[in-house]
């Protein structure tokens, strides 16, 4: 049974491939995720701005490109989550209630954008401008806080401090520890 879990030596090598390969996919979507909302709302703000019907088409025809980018983005994380548990059941079973607080974090972000994200793209003619455009302060807001926790948690993950493995009842994770 032993021998099944990514942590036997035998599994080391095609779990760490595993995750490297949709680590490196997520990395590249999470990135859109996060830069091309705002990139996307500041260019319908300049076509608002200036009256240029060129640059509003331009922001619509990206806001399509940004939803498929999330997309993409939402199924790669949901198999990052699942990789986690499944090959590294070890780190998993010892530390995943310190770096897991971030990560729920991420995820209210995440459903936050989501929905904001979706009001974005459905509210396209069917909000006012600047309805519209309030619309897209909490996408854009979401995208930047998930981040942040899930660069605490990798932070954390780089430089364990303030968790003990002895005990869980110091484990204070990567909002809470200090030197």
């Amino acid at each position: 049974m032993l021998e099944f879990l990514a942590d036997a030596s035998g599994n080391l090598y095609p779990a760490r491939m595993q995750m490297a390969l949709s680590l490196g996919w997520h990395i590249v979507f999470a990135c859109f995720g996060i830069a091309f909302p705002a990139i996307v709302v500041f260019a319908e703000w300049r076509g608002h701005r200036r009256r240029d019907e060129v640059l509003t088409a331009l922001a619509h025809k990206w806001a399509k490109a940004m939803g498929v980018l999330f997309a993409a983005g939402a199924v790669s994380g949901t198999l990052l989550s699942f990789e986690m548990g499944i090959l590294w059941p070890g780190l998993m079973g010892r530390f995943g209630e310190v770096f897991g607080f971030p990560f729920v974090l991420e995820g209210f972000a995440f459903f936050v954008e989501a929905i904001f994200v979706g009001v974005y793209l459905f509210g396209w003619n069917r909000l006012s401008p600047r309805a519209h455009m309030l619309s897209a302060l909490p996408m854009v807001a979401a995208g930047v806080v998930g981040a942040f926790c899930v660069v605490s948690a990798n932070a954390w993950m780089n430089n364990p401090t303030g968790a003990s493995p002895r005990t869980r009842n110091d484990d204070r994770g990567p909002t809470g520890a200090r030197r």
